[in-house]
């Protein structure tokens, strides 16, 4: 069984509308504590709402009294209050085999949160994470510092946050303007890197999200945080191959995850 911690997106492409679906597929139960309600469709976001941290920790808390959780994904905590309440969870060891994709730049390459927020995810959730799923966007804010544009500084990058704390870093560099897509996978000390073409779509919403649940769903399972995240960037470059030529919506597309049941 797996948690997700995160908002709810009305177009259903990311969020824990991505995250549900993946763990359904993945042959893991998911449930849910919902941190944002979002008015937003494949082109905008109208509006978002912040769920109180209260409630936020009420929905962690009657999940985990009552289920066996084996694993908790984290996406987009939205306030600074719910982030310092997902941190003490962290640090309490309320939350485990912890995945954070830090959903710290919208699907534009924004900054969403401001700097203490930023410093909350850096320093007091990271370091609690057993997975650590960000974009390279995400990794320069992490850090502190721009990344420059090649795969050695991808790795370097890679392995910088690693010594943050978790046990493995998944940097992924689809955002990068190059023909081919690069990730990194970084633990102990040692590189991975797995390149892909680039497939030429618009349909690309919620891949961080897909990304990161299907490695938490990967660890429920027994699966080792390595080899949850080699077969999770393998499961969402799938789904994105399958949806290349998706209509759904005018703008920017949900991946397809339910591929794999045919």
């Amino acid at each position: 069984m797996v948690l997700t911690i995160a908002g709810s997106d009305s177009g259903g492409g990311s969020g824990l509308q991505a995250d549900l679906r993946t763990f359904a597929v993945q042959a893991v139960h998911g449930v849910c504590a919902v941190t944002v309600v979002s008015s937003q469709n494949t082109q905008e976001v109208r509006s978002a709402f912040p769920v109180p941290a209260g409630v936020v920790r009420s929905q962690v808390e009657s999940v985990l009294d009552d289920f066996v959780v084996s694993g908790v994904k984290t996406g987009l905590l939205f306030s600074e209050e719910n982030t310092l309440l997902v941190a003490e969870l962290a640090e309490a060891g309320a939350l485990p085999s912890l995945v954070v994709d830090p959903v710290m730049v919208d699907r534009h390459g924004r900054q969403l949160y401001s700097e203490a927020i930023d410093r909350l995810i850096s320093e007091r959730l990271i370091p609690h994470a057993l997975v650590v799923t960000p974009n390279h966007l995400e990794a320069m804010r992490l850090l502190g510092r721009t990344i420059a544009d090649d795969t050695q500084a991808l790795r370097d990058a890679a392995l910088e946050l690693a010594n943050m704390g978790p046990e493995v870093v998944v940097l992924t560099g689809g955002r990068r303007s190059s023909h081919m897509m690069v990730d990194i996978i970084a633990s102990g000390g040692k590189t991975i890197t797995l390149e892909n073409e680039r497939c030429i779509t618009t349909n690309v919403r919620g891949t961080g999200d897909t990304l990161s649940a299907a490695i938490a769903a990967g660890l429920a399972r027994g699966v080792s945080a390595v080899d949850a995240a080699l077969a999770a960037q393998d499961f969402t470059m799938q789904a994105i191959r399958r949806a290349v030529n998706w209509k759904l919506g005018a703008g920017q597309g949900p991946i397809d995850h339910l591929g794999h049941l045919d």
